[in-house]
């Protein structure tokens, strides 16, 4: 199980680097888009599309990877005055209402990307520029996330029977 953990994770964290190599890509396009429009008004045919493409695969490619580095953003007013135990609890908690409501989502994505690509959906716009494989990248962006959210789950699951550093009781100095 742990093999098959690690294997998803470093899966994960490779997809997040595309994410990020996405950004680039995004930049490149809008530069050359700007560049072809400001100095031989000829923009690239399509580029806005494609940058919208990319930014479905910075966003939901990243997802995961940003689940598993912890770097969603949390709101922790309250619960950071509990305990270590409490608040790994409440963090389990958080994290099965999130594959919830993630798993749902995937499952809707995945139906409607099934749909749009048996369709073969696209833009009309300038160009007719394919939509369903971005509808196929969140779908499976938001199944990934679902998976690490699993992942998480379990290890924080197991992380409950053990004492935090935090837990140890010290000894008074005397």
């Amino acid at each position: 199980m742990r093999t098959v953990a690690r294997l998803i994770e470093r899966f994960t964290r490779q997809l997040g680097v595309l994410g990020g190599f996405a950004t680039l890509m995004v930049m490149i396009v809008i530069i050359l888009d700007v560049a072809g429009r400001t100095f031989f008004n000829a923009p690239i045919p399509g580029g806005n599309e494609l940058s919208e493409l990319l930014l479905v695969v910075l966003i939901f490619l990243g997802l995961a990877a940003a689940q598993q580095g912890r770097n969603h953003y949390t709101v922790d007013i309250v619960t950071h005055l509990l305990g270590p135990v409490a608040q790994r609890r409440l963090e389990t908690v958080g994290m099965v209402v999130s594959l919830l409501v993630v798993g749902l989502l995937a499952w809707l994505s995945a139906k409607h990307a099934w749909q749009a690509m048996l369709q073969g959906e696209s833009s009309y716009g300038t160009i007719s520029f394919p939509i369903w494989p971005a509808r196929v990248v969140i779908a499976f962006g938001l199944g990934l996330l679902a998976l690490q959210l699993i992942i998480d789950i379990v290890k924080t699951l197991c992380s409950l029977d053990r004492p935090a550093e935090d837990d140890t009781p010290t000894s008074p100095v005397g």
